[in-house]
């Protein structure tokens, strides 16, 4: 299968990754801008995906923009919000279909990567801000999904907890901002904080398809030299400090299950591929000691999961819980670890688990989205590049002592309960 992997400087702080696989059918673009978290403006932020992601000034109507894109066999064109430690990262992609595949030889990739970049650089914009009427729809747009987060309790407990969690980091600010800042909102306080993107924020491109058409990474590099850029933001992050003693948190509300959200960190940096296999064995498999113990065996959780963040140097325990099973869950789940710690695992359940983690990895290069991902995550968190291939090799040699000692140097930092109203006598 023909592979190629090329990276570029198309302009100041603007870098393009471009990937090509002729297994796939499509091409996909994200033009990602990383920007600090920060609590004041953190919702201005959130907001721009909403009101670039489906006009511009060539198609200034949803009726007009979203019928361009059907005659383009489908293609689609959209914003969205995510986070890498302690940045925003403020996303615009597109999907269509490759070139060679157009029945009558359309450059579809080229005017999709047109609309694209007419959404970013020459969105709908009256008196110097986003048209009121608009800005109030995407306003609620934005106030919308902070609510749902409030109500999916599973959701808001992990954005409380890792409040508590990371306090006094950006990577402990709510992405989205407070649903009162969100609602509080002015089109020109969005307008400003988009034009600071667009003048500040760090730019990673990425393709990823059947193959790049000539000529598109000369419009976007294009597009850029057009656009006025400062003082370059630069992502930066630190492991999360260990608390001095673990601290508790409870919340009380109303709802019928219970949810607890630990966290463990450890001090001394490890091996991707190391965390990676320990978390896995832990609680990221069917068959972990969390899943299998805790959840099956004990019944003391409806779902119970762990997750690594290398570079935070952290460990998040996720799980629901009956009120009266919190405290015998908590002591199980920490058994559990010491368990691992202790090397109380076989060498068939280790090597289980490292064939699940390396299937995982297989499974990004199946689709052209996935496999940007990762070449962008490595790019902006690790440094070190590799391809999944590269690190799929590591992985198969990740020992059993590593795992041991990953787990043993895990230290009990949060624990964060939403639990029900305590009953009245």
């Amino acid at each position: 299968m023909q592979k190629d992997n090329q990276r570029m400087e198309l302009g100041k702080g603007v870098y393009m990754t471009v990937m090509t696989d002729k297994k796939f059918k499509s091409n996909s673009f994200n033009i990602r801008f990383l920007v600090p978290v920060e609590e004041k403006r953190a919702s201005a932020f959130a907001c721009i995906p909403f009101m670039l992601e489906d006009t511009c000034t060539r198609l200034p109507d949803i009726t007009v923009f979203n019928r361009e894109l059907a005659r383009l066999y489908g293609a689609s064109v959209r914003g969205s919000m995510g986070r890498i430690p302690d940045c925003a990262v403020i996303c615009f992609s597109t999907v269509s279909m490759a070139d060679k595949f157009a029945l009558e030889g359309e450059k579809l990739t080229e005017e999709v990567l047109g609309i694209l970049l007419d959404c970013i650089f020459d969105p709908v914009v009256e008196n110097g801000k986003f048209p009121e009427k608009q800005f109030a729809l995407k306003r609620q747009e934005l106030v919308d999904d902070i609510e749902a987060e409030i109500n999916e309790k599973r959701s808001y407990a992990a954005k409380k907890a890792n409040q508590v969690i990371h306090r006094g980091e950006a990577a402990g600010l709510p992405l989205r901002g407070e649903k009162s800042t969100a609602e509080a909102l002015t089109s020109e306080e969005v307008y400003a904080a988009y034009k600071d993107m667009l003048r500040t924020g760090r730019v990673e491109i990425s393709f990823a398809g059947f193959e790049l058409p000539e000529g598109c990474a000369e419009l976007i590099k294009k597009r850029f030299a057009e656009t006025e850029r400062g003082d370059i933001y630069v992502p930066s992050w630190s492991a999360s400090p260990i608390k001095d003693a673990p601290e508790t948190v409870i919340e009380r509300m109303s709802v019928v299950q219970s949810k607890m959200v630990l966290a463990y960190k450890y001090a001394e940096s490890r091996k991707r591929e190391v965390v990676s296999v320990m978390g896995a064995l832990f609680g990221g498999t069917p068959f972990s000691f969390l899943f299998k113990n805790v959840r099956e065996k004990l019944s003391l959780c409806y779902y119970c999961s762990a997750t690594v963040n290398k570079n935070k140097q952290t460990m998040y325990i996720d799980s629901g819980v009956e009120s009266a099973n919190i405290n015998a869950a908590r002591e199980e789940i920490e058994r559990q670890l010491s368990l691992i710690a202790a090397g109380d695992f076989t060498d068939e359940l280790l090597e289980q688990t490292k064939l699940f983690v390396i299937c995982s990895v297989k499974s990004v290069e199946d689709n052209p989205r996935s496999i940007a991902d990762w070449y962008f995550r490595q790019y902006i968190e690790d440094g070190n590049i590799e391809s999944p291939a590269m690190f799929i090799e590591k992985l198969g040699k990740v020992t059993r002592d590593e795992v041991i000692s990953a787990a043993a140097a895990m230290r009990p930092d949060t624990v964060y309960i939403l639990t029900e109203n305590e009953k009245e006598d």
